[in-house]
This record gives structure tokens, sequence and C-alpha cells, in this order.
């Protein structure tokens, strides 16, 4: 059916281009269930952050499994392919208004020979069998998207089964005059790639940040030792700690802090600061209306404003 089968003698090279654009594929139904994933579960990620790293990292593990078994059929077609006859085109089924796939203004490729088009289209989403014939083996593939119409279909003659129209590639199957593939990459699919390495790159660091944060919630508080101490900067924070010898400095205003254990200095600054401790070695207070209790011991107390009250408390 097709005047232009020049193909080199397979096994072909399959050039680095066409591999990294299977490495990086941008799909916007990878990046759908990526979000739902983040956005749809996000109570239970609240209670349980952990469980949100793990799953996030084993999303993008079931994405690449999926691509990874496209791209192998993918991969095998261009170093060994061959071209296959077609035979006849059926519609199995049109999507219409009221049932089935309609699409609005997306990208979709149609074929003509080797020939790819992608212009927008709005309009209903058809399944075609395609029958096809490789030497002595018949079979039959489907192309859902665009109507079928006279795309080249190559079949693998090593497993004839194995076949795909060339609207199933990411990039254009483009041949010198040997019939070896040139692997130029178009340069919407070059952004399209360039933004899926930001999606994951993004999406492992939110997965390792949320793991970390997970870490420290069941490590207990932070605490503060006689070599690395904690300052509390800002406003209107609630929070705990833990001393084991080490230095505490509240600087801000209306913040609400607890610590447990033996601090060696606590510092408070700022207006309208509640600090509650086990025990200290020395108390200093400095703004207005700052308020520290202890539990137990005879911390050295410096107050500079009367205003502030540093009291034991049981």
């Amino acid at each position: 059916m097709f005047s232009d089968d020049r193909l080199a003698a397979a096994p072909r090279r399959v050039p680095a281009s066409f591999l990294l654009a299977e490495l990086l594929p941008f799909r916007w139904w990878y990046l759908w269930g990526m979000f739902m994933i983040a956005v749809a579960l996000i109570a239970v990620w609240g209670a349980f952050p952990l469980a949100f790293s793990i799953t996030a990292v084993a999303a993008l593990v079931l994405v690449y499994v999926y691509q990874f078994y496209g791209a192998s059929q993918r991969l095998a077609l261009l170093k060994w392919g061959e071209v296959a006859t077609v035979t006849g085109a059926e519609t199995l089924t049109r999507g219409t208004y009221y049932s089935g796939t309609t699409w609005y203004n997306a990208y979709l490729p149609v074929a003509s020979g080797w020939t790819v088009q992608r212009p927008r289209y709005s309009g209903p989403s058809t399944k075609t069998k395609v029958g096809y014939r490789l030497d002595d083996y018949s079979g039959d593939i489907v192309v859902r998207g665009r109507e079928y119409t006279d795309g080249v279909v190559l079949a693998d003659p090593r497993k004839p089964s194995r076949a795909l129209c060339v609207t199933a590639f990411a990039y254009d199957l483009d041949r010198d005059e040997s019939g070896n593939w040139v692997g130029r990459l178009r340069p919407r699919l070059v952004v399209g790639m360039v933004m899926w390495l930001a999606v994951v790159i993004g999406w492992l660091t939110l997965a390792g940040f949320v793991a970390v944060a997970a870490k420290h919630l069941h490590d207990g508080p932070q605490t503060a030792t006689r070599s690395n101490g904690i300052d509390v900067v800002g406003n209107d924070k609630m929070a705990g700690f833990a001393c084991d010898g080490g230095d505490i400095d509240v600087v801000g205003n209306d913040n609400a802090v607890t610590v447990t254990g033996h601090c060696r200095k606590v510092r408070v600054s700022g207006d309208d600061n509640v600090v509650t401790l086990d025990i200290a070695d020395s108390i200093r207070t400095s703004g207005d209306h700052n308020v520290v209790t202890y539990r137990t011991g005879s911390p050295a107390v410096t107050n500079f404003d009367d205003s502030n009250t540093v009291i034991q408390k049981n």
C-alpha cells in the first residue's frame, strides 16, 4: 500500500534522542494521576506523612513500569521492524456528545504514510481496527484517538503480532537516504521532556522533604544540647522542644513554647511569649508581658522588665 518502505537492514541503530524521549515522557494523564495522589488523599497524608512519600515514589515507579513496557515495544520496532501491508481498516467505536470520549482542542496525531501531523483537534475519539500482513502473518492493531487514514504500520518479523502505527511514537520517524532513523525531535516534544524532568525532580524532592519531616515527627521534639542550642524565632508559634544541657532562645511575639528536660540557659525576648520549662540553670527575660514558668530547680533569674513573670509552677 505504501511506496516508501525505505528502511536500513535490521538491526538498526536507535538514536539517543529517541531513547531520551522515552525516558522523559510528558503525558497529561501521568500528571493528572500524580496530582490526584497528592491532593485527593491530603487528609490521609496529614495523618500519615511518611505514607505520602512511599506512595509518591511507588506511583512514579508504576508510571515508569508502564512507560518502559510501551517503550520496549516501540524500541524493538525501531530496531527490527518492517513495513507491513495494511489490508483494511474498520471503525470500532466513535465517541458522541452523550457517550464515549470527545476531545477539545487537543494535540492528537494523524498519519499519512510516514508523515505524522499533530494539529489541534476537537471532536469524537475514534477506535479503529487496522488489519495488516507481514510475510505469511496476518493480524490487526487498534488505533485510538483520531480516525486512522493510511499511516504506516511497523511489525516485528521476529514476532509479527508486535505491531504499531507510526502515530504511536511521540517522535517523528524520519529516515536518511540509507533508511536509518534521523533522530530529530520536534521543539514542542523537547519542551515537554524538559517539563517532565522538572516534574520528576520536584515530585521526588517533595517526597523526600515529607519523609524527612515525618522522621523528625517520629523521632520526637528537637533537642538542645551543650554543643547545639535552639533558636525559636518568629511570631505566633506553638512548638515543643527538649533540653539536654543546652540553651533555648525564644525571640518574637505571642509564641507558646514548651520545653522538657534540663536546660542550661533560657533567654526570652519580645512580647507576650509563654514559655513552660521543666528545669533550667538560668532564665533571662526582656521585652514586655512574657511569662516563663518552670517546674523544679532554683534558676538564676534576670528580668529586664517588671511586666515579665518568671515563676515556679508545679
